[in-house]
């Protein structure tokens, strides 16, 4: 389970990125808008009055296409009037909206054509040029505020005098727009892959120990089995081992064998601390059973003569020793 929630976290995160990335490329907004002027019928002169450049900031383009040459001319507003007294011309007064030019007819009665527009001297700079001519706001800016300084002025567009001053005029200018949302797509999506990554390592470094618990012991009961196994068959042995000896003296008493003495068994003391007293019958005959059962070891030596008694009694008893270890010596013949 903590691992599906990583790799999630980790999906999303990188869903968030990849949505900021489109903010900034397909989705974003235009980094410009461009406000437009068709004209039909627009008479031989074309006015963009003052400041119209400016609607958008002093930085931009304006184009302007025409149906031959377009002689762009500038000269204060109370001159360009009076010039065109009498004549038909399209005055653009603004934008509509961002991408609509405003256009006012003026003189729709007048003449529609003038005599040679680019040689009055009313005129402080003509610049003829191949259609489509541009214009940099920027520059048109700085020549009325920079050191060659014009008044607020605006712009007048002819052509040969008889054609219409212009077909199309067109102003861009740039625009900071942007998607607002982007650096939070950005940061949210780039924390949230981090932590699905920091959570997938934790969940597999989790996965790993206990793989290797489960392994440890796995590897641990087959010795466990094994040992318990040895120490059962060590015990079934020894116990075979004393049953079998339980049942050898057994039978070899059934048969009227001597069975072998426990070497542990101690020889009864006297009272008074002196000397051992001899062995029992059953003692002397377990110890010539031993003899006779394992005739391949070294034989008994030759007892040791007794000593003296010391009474009567004592005498008494250590007759019946020496019958005893007699018999023990020559048990065939006894028999």
């Amino acid at each position: 389970m903590q691992r599906l929630l990583a790799i999630l976290l980790v999906l999303i995160g990188v869903i968030g990125l990849v949505l900021g990335r489109l903010g900034e490329t397909t989705w974003a907004p235009a980094t410009e808008v461009t406000a437009t002027a068709e004209l039909a019928d627009a008479g031989p002169a074309v006015v963009i009055d003052p400041g119209v450049l400016y609607i958008g900031g002093k930085e931009g383009t304006v184009t302007v296409t025409g149906a031959s040459d377009v002689s762009v001319i500038t000269a204060p507003e109370g001159d360009v009037t009076s010039y065109l007294d009498g004549t038909k011309y399209t005055r653009i007064t603004g934008a509509s909206d961002w991408s609509t030019l405003t256009t006012e007819v003026v003189g729709a009665d007048g003449a529609t054509e003038i005599e040679d527009p680019a040689t009055s001297d009313l005129w402080r700079s003509v610049e003829t040029s191949a259609s489509p001519v541009t214009i940099d706001i920027a520059d048109f800016a700085a020549a009325e505020t920079g050191d060659n300084e014009q008044e607020y002025r605006p712009i007048l567009l002819v052509t040969d005098g008889k054609a219409a001053g212009a077909e199309k005029v067109s102003i861009t200018w740039p625009v900071e727009a942007e998607n607002r949302w982007v650096p939070f797509a950005y940061a949210g999506g780039a924390a949230i892959a981090v932590i699905g990554l920091v959570l997938l390592v934790v969940s597999l470094g989790g996965g790993r120990r206990e793989e290797e618990i489960e392994d440890a012991d796995h590897g641990d009961r087959p010795d466990d089995a094994v040992a318990a196994g040895g120490a059962g068959s060590d015990a079934g042995a020894s116990g075979d081992v004393d049953d079998a000896a339980t049942t050898d003296g057994d039978a070899s008493a059934e048969r009227g064998e001597p069975v072998a003495a426990d070497p542990t068994e101690e020889l009864p003391r006297t009272e008074d601390g002196g000397t051992p007293l001899a062995p029992t019958t059953s003692s002397a005959a377990g110890a010539a059973g031993a003899a006779t059962a394992t005739p391949d070891r070294t034989p008994p030596t030759a007892p040791t003569a007794p000593e003296a008694p010391a009474s009567a009694d004592d005498a008494d008893l250590w007759s019946v020793v020496d019958e005893d270890q007699r018999r023990a010596e020559s048990p065939e013949e006894d028999r």
